[in-house]
């Protein structure tokens, strides 16, 4: 895609206006449609401008060459990661040491419950149920 289009894309992407973008890289709106048509292109210093206001490298932006995402790696960390959590951390041992704790934890609970509702039953028996 060549610069004009790609400009006109990415300032559509953004939603901005001729104008807004005009505003946020200090050139007139006249100047803007004349990069957007075609008619002349930005200096080194507004393409600088216009690849960080949209995030993109200059080469995206001027050459139309798509910067080689490190997604792959990054995914394969994750991959590496996942499978380390698996072999060391989700044992069968750890597993059944989280059931168990579980299970301590839901007894705990059933005691605490009892306990309150047993001292509410005393407290209506001496005292009456509040109107």
């Amino acid at each position: 895609m060549e610069f004009n289009n790609k400009l006109y894309e990415l300032r559509k992407q953004k939603g901005l206006s001729q104008e807004e973008l005009a505003n946020r890289l200090n050139v007139s709106r006249q100047t803007i449609s004349k990069w957007e048509v075609g008619e002349s292109t930005p200096d080194m210093e507004k393409l600088a401008a216009i690849s960080e206001l949209f995030d993109i490298s200059l080469d995206e932006l001027v050459l139309d060459k798509a910067v080689k995402k490190e997604e792959p790696k990054e995914q394969t960390t994750k991959q590496k990661l996942y499978s380390d959590i698996k072999e060391h951390v989700l044992t069968e041992d750890n597993k059944k040491k989280a059931r168990k704790g579980l299970k301590i934890a839901g007894i705990v609970l059933t005691v605490f419950f009892l306990i309150d509702l047993i001292s509410m039953i005393i407290y209506f028996v001496f005292f009456g149920v509040p109107k």
